[in-house]
């Protein structure tokens, strides 16, 4: 038995049916009029995830860093202020901490009291960006409104200097009150 050409053409064209019909491709190239076209399954965006990613990062980032400032010594920083050995070192391990990854944009030491949260030392002192010791944070992250007592991530949220996702972790000081935080920014 022969088989012609008309009749492989056929078998050709039944056999790429059934392979575009289990590949999921039923809609035939040309629709008629008023035919729903299928499109491919939605699914929910990929930004709240990479958002929540971010954050526990940043919370990661604040939490090494938290535990490479001496307390005693941001602790004397905050009782001394810019002008004393205490605030010039934890002034250069800030910088050093923002110049280890090029995407932080700001390292800053917080304390935090009474729902009030203010500036100590800025890795930025002495820039025009820089905010300033015991400056009150105004417009802090919301997460900011209660006390701080383990690494966590915020954001996006917009204060005087930008939009930002930030992390904060508590700094070791051994008092109770106010509560040291580091804080890392991250622009959004």
């Amino acid at each position: 038995m022969e088989i012609h050409s008309g009749t492989k053409l056929g078998v050709l064209l039944i056999v790429l049916s059934l392979i575009l019909l289990f590949s999921g491709c039923t809609q035939p190239a040309t629709a008629p009029a008023g035919t729903p076209t299928p499109t491919a399954p939605t699914s929910t965006p990929a930004a709240p995830v990479a958002n929540e990613t971010l954050k526990t990062e940043l919370a990661g980032i604040a939490a090494t860093f938290a535990g490479e400032i001496n307390g005693s010594t941001l602790a004397a920083a905050y009782q001394e202020g810019p002008n004393s050995t205490a605030y010039a070192e934890v002034l250069g391990q800030l910088r050093d901490f923002r110049l280890s990854d090029p995407r932080i944009k700001f390292v800053y030491t917080l304390a935090q009291q009474n729902g009030t949260v203010w500036f100590i030392v800025d890795s930025h002192h002495g820039l025009p960006e820089a905010s300033q010791y015991l400056e009150v944070y105004e417009d802090a992250a919301p997460e900011l409104k209660s006390p701080v007592t383990a690494p966590i991530g915020a954001g996006p949220y917009t204060d005087k200097w930008g939009t930002f996702y930030s992390g904060y972790a508590p700094v070791e000081t051994g008092e109770h009150a106010p509560v040291f935080l580091i804080g890392v920014d991250m622009e959004a």
